[in-house]
């Protein structure tokens, strides 16, 4: 059972590097996780603002989730910067 989950030492989540071609440069990516705590009405409107600018797709966001208070919900997502 605990061979199916040996870790890949080759997968660094915290740089994760495109396909690229031997011509171009090596640009790294590196992940920022975005999350948003509030009122469902609150979140959506910040997931469809955000759409709205281009940086984020609505299905890229987790589903939302109750926290445990009453009227607070919570979704997450990382995008994948590109620094280089």
């Amino acid at each position: 059972m605990t061979e199916d989950f040996v870790p890949n030492e080759n997968n660094n989540p915290e740089e994760t590097t495109p396909d690229n071609t031997p011509q171009e440069p090596s640009q790294k990516k590196f992940p920022v996780k975005h999350i948003l705590k509030g009122s469902r009405k609150a979140i959506l409107n910040t997931m469809h603002t955000l759409y709205a600018l281009r940086y984020a797709e609505i299905s890229e966001w987790s589903p939302l989730q109750p926290t445990g208070i009453p009227g607070e919900f919570i979704t997450m997502m990382t995008k994948y910067l590109i620094i280089g």
